[in-house]
């Protein structure tokens, strides 16, 4: 059974008191890389994401400083949002600041941007994935350093967020690295002032419709007027709140693993009679770290939903705890799937005995049928005789009202399936073949109709249907 992936070594860096302005901070962040070398490997080539800004000015240096003792192949990429009217002439300063370091620069710009701050991160985000995909880059290094990460504790604190929030801004996050987080921002232009470096400035960062800008200029400043070490405090906060979240994490994992986790292309399968064993808060956290793995972020009121369902669900339901992801019950098993459109089903009609074959889809489920006169010894899955049908024949799914005819006699289809612990997920991809009565025949592989007795010396009709990638189980 599919063990889940072990669990992700957490990256942090801590930050090293005040010093004077630049000093030694190229030596300090190459002993950052030697302990944490899987955030940027000897060798590798790295976009670094450039604003044009101090931050990001410094970054692309203090990489190009590195040199031969930690060897990098450096390109650029900077994203106008075409918020400002000066936004082109912004672009045009921070590709112009690239050339003269000698790196590449490649330039984006947003085509009528809209809504607030989630939709403009997205739309870089995005430019920065295509930027590297484009420069064949193995990392993209963000400029992100400790006064970020100071401001996004404190503004997740605002917003009231678990371990997760209060962790802060990851040191990585798949190819996305931040390495300059244990330093601060005056200590980076002072090292800029020092070594001649120009960086532009963009004034909107002050403006006080933004959230960051009032934290920055306003809040942490008057909150540091009363307690000077707050920043520093809430830094360890940061901290201390990775380590919680990495244990609980891992913890998550051992449940999972514990309780039958399995994925597939389609999603994840869970023991639902294990995961009772843990409280809902585990079990959220449980769902959180699988939709992840799914590449899926679920909400608070999404894992809510989740959990609870989890709890309570009936087997054969479903709720959805993300665009795109849905929790379904199937008697002892929790399924988390991506939300898919399957493609239109197909129905098809069989009119004369001539042998044929045909395809049909029926659930998104593809199979191909093949009919005609039984002759000699040729397998076929199932066969009636002649005078106790009714033609056309229609191969479809199941509908409400359907019931086949027993030995041991009359059945509901639905119940037959529940009874064969066909998934509700799956009993629309179950074909079953009807006469022009809307009798039904056979519910294909699980139950034939008992039929009437050929007349002597009559014939017979054969029909088997072939799932394209596995065959049915033989004819019940």
């Amino acid at each position: 059974m599919p063990r889940p992936p072990p669990a992700r070594r957490v990256l942090t860096l801590r930050a090293e008191a005040p010093r004077a302005a630049g000093a030694g901070v190229e030596a300090r962040l190459r002993r950052a890389l030697e302990a944490t070398p899987e955030l940027l490997p000897r060798g590798s080539r790295v976009l670094v994401a450039f604003s044009g800004g101090s931050d990001s000015v410094a970054l692309l240096h203090l990489l190009r400083a590195l040199g031969e003792s930690w060897p990098l192949t450096l390109s650029a990429a900077h994203f106008d949002h075409g918020l400002q009217p000066e936004s082109a002439a912004q672009a045009a300063r921070a590709a112009e600041l690239c050339r003269r370091a000698g790196v590449p620069c490649d330039v984006g710009r947003a085509n009528g941007l809209a809504g607030g701050h989630a939709e403009w991160r997205a739309a870089r985000y995005a430019f920065l994935a295509e930027a590297r995909r484009r420069a064949g880059a193995d990392r993209v290094a963000l400029a992100h350093q400790r006064d970020d990460h100071v401001e996004t504790v404190l503004l997740n604190l605002l917003r009231g967020p678990g371990f997760r929030g209060l962790a802060g801004i990851p040191a990585r996050r798949g190819a996305f690295v931040r390495p300059l987080l244990g330093f601060g921002r005056e200590e980076l232009r002072g090292w800029l002032r020092a070594a001649g470096r120009e960086w532009v400035k963009d004034p909107a960062n002050r403006h006080p419709r933004y959230r960051r800008s009032r934290v920055r200029y306003g809040l942490l400043p008057a909150l540091a007027d009363r307690e000077p070490s707050v920043r520093r405090l809430l830094a360890e906060l940061g901290r201390h709140a990775l380590v919680a979240e990495g244990g609980l994490e891992a913890g998550a994992r051992r449940r999972l693993a514990a309780a039958g986790y399995r994925e597939s292309a389609a999603g994840a399968q869970i023991a639902r009679s294990r995961l009772l064993g843990y409280d809902r808060a585990a079990r959220g956290r449980m769902l959180r770290r699988v939709a992840r793995d799914m590449g899926f972020r679920v909400s608070r009121r999404g894992t809510r939903v989740g959990a609870s369902f989890i709890d309570t669900g009936e087997s054969g339901r479903g709720v959805d705890i993300a665009a795109g992801l849905r929790v379904e019950r199937e008697f002892d098993r929790i399924h988390v799937r991506r939300a898919r459109q399957a493609p239109s089903d197909r129905e098809l009609d069989i009119d004369r005995m001539r042998a044929g074959r045909a395809p049909v889809r029926l659930g998104g489920r593809a199979y191909e049928v093949r009919w005609g006169a039984l002759e000699g010894t040729e397998r076929w899955a199932t066969a009636f005789p002649v005078n106790g049908i009714r033609f056309p024949i229609r191969v479809r799914g199941p509908e409400p009202g359907d019931r086949i005819r027993t030995p041991a006699g009359s059945r509901k289809v639905a119940k037959l399936l529940v009874e064969r612990r066909v998934p509700a997920s799956g009993r629309a991809a179950v074909p079953v073949v009807v006469d022009a009565d809307r009798k039904v025949l056979w519910v294909a592989g699980h139950s034939r109709a008992a039929v009437e007795p050929p007349d002597p010396g009559g014939a017979w009709f054969a029909i088997g249907v072939h799932w394209i990638h596995r065959a049915l189980r033989p004819a019940r």
